[in-house]
This record gives C-alpha cells, structure tokens and sequence, in this order.
C-alpha cells in the first residue's frame, strides 16, 4: 500500500521545497550575494578601484560596503549549517529518522569538497615549484601535509603565509565542521534550542577569550569562534521544518527578508573604512549580529511569493550558485598571480596607485572574465566527475539531499 503524501499546507511549500531535496532561491541568492561581496572586496585589495559613483550629484561612496566584504565569508559558514541540516530537519518533522548515515554524509562531503581542493593545491603546488617562496613562507612539505589534512588553519606560517591558496582556509573550517556535525545534528534533533544556546555561548566565550590577546588574528576565524555562525543557520532550518503548522506566503515575508538583507549591508556600513585601528575586534564583535540578519534571510525568504522565488531562482541565479565554490576558490589566488605576471602590463611596483583608472579597469575585468571561465572549467570539468566518481548516489543522476553548494 503506497504511502499517502502529506497534506499540503497554504500554498506551495516554502521556497519550492520538495521531500528531502529542497530548493530555496533566496538560499542561491544569499550565497551568489555573500562570494560576490567577499570577491569584490579582494579585488578591490589589489586594484584600488574606486566602487563609488555619482548619482544626480550626489556622491554614493560603496567603499563603506565593498572594505568590509572579507565579513561575508560568516553568512556562507551559516548558510553551509542550514543546508546540513535541513534535510535532517525535515525527515525529523515528518516522523522520520532525523540523522544522516554517517559513512554517507562524509563520502558526499569529501565527494563535494575534495575534486576542486586537489586541483587548487596541484595548481599551488607547480607553480611554487617554478618560482621563488614569499619571504616567511613555510616550508612546501609543511603546507601540503597541513592542507591535506585540513589543519593548516592552525598554524601562522600556512594559514597566513601560505603559498597554495588563501581562500582555502575556509575550506578547513568548513571540513572540522562536517567532523562534528553528526554530533550537533543529534543533539539538535533532541534538545534544538539548547543545543543552539550552548554552541552560540561557547562562540561568544571563544571570541572574548580571543579579544583578549594582543594580536588574535591567527584566532579570529578558528571554528571554536564560528560555532555560532552554524547554530544559527542549524536553528533557521529547524524552525523552517518545525514551524507551527502550514504558513502562508507572503510579499510581508519578501519585506522581512528584505529587512534582513539591509541589516547585512548596515553592518558592513556601520564599520567607517578610514578608521582601521581594531578591525579584528570589530569583525568579532558583529559576528553575532551578522548571523541573526542572515538566519532571518533564510527564514523568511522560504515564505516568498512563488513568483518571486521563480523570479528571484531563475536560471542566471541557479548557474552563479552551481560555479560559486569553484568561483572562490579561483578569484583571490588568481587576482594575485595576474599582477605577479603583469596582466595588464603595468611598470611600477605599485600598480593600483600609479597606473590609473585605466590600468584598474582593465585589471578588473580580465581578472572578472578569466575567473567565471576558470569557475565554469572547474565545476564542470573537476567538480562535477570527481564527485561521481567518488559518490556513487551521484553516478546515479541523485544528488546529495540538501547538500548545498
């Protein structure tokens, strides 16, 4: 006897979700949202192209936005928690066992994670072999095993002055998560709101304890002081597949979703540029808050109009959240190595405060254009085949339930 399907609630289900695969535009939107900010402010590091502009006189001066984008790397960390757990959410809500397979939920990680990492480190790797280390640079030996391993974050020299790749520190935190997240799904399933209070408080008492030191940046973006960027993201999917029965979309959910996003960007701009004196602890003191308006995006943007999630989940949305990984991957390193290799051709040693606006324009967008080719050629050529090739449920044209991106 087949199963009878669950009632409907008040319209579709939120954000278009379907059993254990769910899809949520504003989830692509947040993620397309938060890489470009966090590329944006790289590129802005080496070209020093000025992101304001004038609209009817009025000067709009976007360096409030873009200096502090590096913050955005926290709403990815929170999205990656919602997507964990969702599915677990989901099948709990419904009666179902809450919890992953364990052997399961690491093979899809490592299949997800491990293609594109390998193809950054070999491409690290080689053209570290064919030219001279950065001065204070570690030994080659020691970054590789420490990046293999995933515990490069916990050393200066290879998370500081590494020579592969510096965006793959997020990569590490990420991979000591997924270690403890069977653990923080089943203690969720259980007791959420505690769980969620206890992660967030052992956060808060990380980052007072890190505030303390003299010079913290080694221990600004450990996990122990991200733990609560995860719960966050953890409490939005629980109380997304938990809630109090059916919730009826909505334009005042697109309003509130709307409120969230505007906090984000007031956080970035409540941070003056010209005042660089505490940056660390500034970043660790609007953490919090940071996560709060993020969560709520993710909440209420599951309640959006169907419309509005078709508009807002089209397909140029759905292709810049698939390359999105390997797009972050890419940018920074790439952005480094052009000027290393002089494209565009430049003969100052400062190029960004000599060349002019030229020379920044050009720069910009050969490194923009090359970094979405490289994304699309690594996704599609690395990505995708390693990740079947390592995850049998993908062979089969099934993609992880809620893995997210």
């Amino acid at each position: 006897m087949k199963r009878k399907p669950p009632a409907p609630s008040t319209g579709p289900g939120p954000g278009g979700m379907d059993g254990d695969r769910p899809y949520l535009a504003a989830a692509d939107l947040l993620r397309v949202f938060s890489v470009g900010l966090v590329a944006w402010f790289h590129i802005w590091q080496q070209s020093w192209l000025n992101p304001g502009f004038s609209v009817l006189g009025t000067w709009v001066d976007l360096q409030r936005l873009v200096r502090r984008g590096y913050m955005m790397v926290d709403l990815l960390l929170l999205l990656s928690g919602f997507l964990l757990y969702l599915p677990c959410a989901r099948r709990r809500s419904r009666g179902g066992a809450p919890l992953p397979d364990v052997p399961k939920f690491y093979r899809r990680r490592l299949a997800r994670i491990l293609p594109s990492y390998l193809l950054a480190m070999g491409v690290g790797t080689a053209l570290l072999l064919g030219s001279a280390p950065a001065p204070g640079s570690p030994p080659l030996w020691k970054d590789l095993l420490t990046h293999l391993t995933f515990t490069h974050t916990f050393f200066a020299d290879t998370y500081l002055w590494t020579n592969l790749n510096g965006a793959l520190w997020t990569l590490a935190v990420e991979m000591q998560f997924y270690l403890l997240f069977p653990l923080a799904a089943r203690l969720f399933a259980r007791r959420p709101w505690r769980t969620w209070a206890g992660m967030t408080a052992l956060a808060l008492l990380c980052r007072w304890g890190v505030a303390q030191m003299a010079d913290p940046t080694l221990w600004i973006n450990q996990l122990p002081c991200m733990l609560d960027l995860y719960a966050f993201g953890m409490l939005a999917a629980h109380l997304l597949a938990a809630g109090p029965g059916p919730v009826r979309r909505g334009w005042a959910w697109a309003a509130a979703s709307l409120a969230c996003l505007l906090a984000v960007g007031a956080i970035l701009w409540a941070q003056n540029p010209a005042d660089n004196r505490d940056l660390q602890g500034l970043q660790l003191a609007w953490r919090l808050p940071l996560a709060l308006a993020g969560s709520g995006f993710l909440y209420c943007g599951a309640w959006w109009p169907a419309g509005l999630a078709r508009a807002v989940g089209n397909p140029v949305t759905r292709f810049l959240a698939g390359i999105s990984y390997n797009f972050y991957i890419w940018h920074q390193y790439l952005a480094v190595k052009l000027k290393q290799w002089h494209i565009p051709p430049y003969v100052s040693e400062l190029p960004q405060q000599t060349e002019g606006r030229l020379w920044q324009l050009r720069y910009t967008w050969i490194w923009a254009g090359l970094a979405l080719v490289l994304a699309v050629l690594a996704t599609e050529l690395v990505e995708k085949p390693g990740g079947r090739l390592l995850d049998p449920a993908r062979r089969k044209g099934r993609p992880p339930a809620g893995a997210g991106r």
